[in-house]
């Protein structure tokens, strides 16, 4: 069972590069390569600063 699993596994990743390879070499020239940050990712920094401040105060309650 353990061999089923392993070609499994082996069959799934050969697959997998094989449409890797099919993919595009890239943009094209006119495209700028600049990953923005909006209001998603601040929203994710503000959540995560709020449950480590809740996490603080806990334990300072204990």
């Amino acid at each position: 069972m353990k061999q089923l699993r392993i070609i499994a596994a082996y069959i799934f990743f050969i697959l997998l590069s094989a449409t890797a390879y099919a993919q595009g070499p890239g943009f094209d020239d006119d495209v700028v390569d600049e990953v923005p940050i909006d209001g998603g990712v601040s929203a994710l920094v503000i959540a995560g600063a709020a449950y480590g401040a809740k996490k603080l105060k806990d334990m300072k309650k204990n």
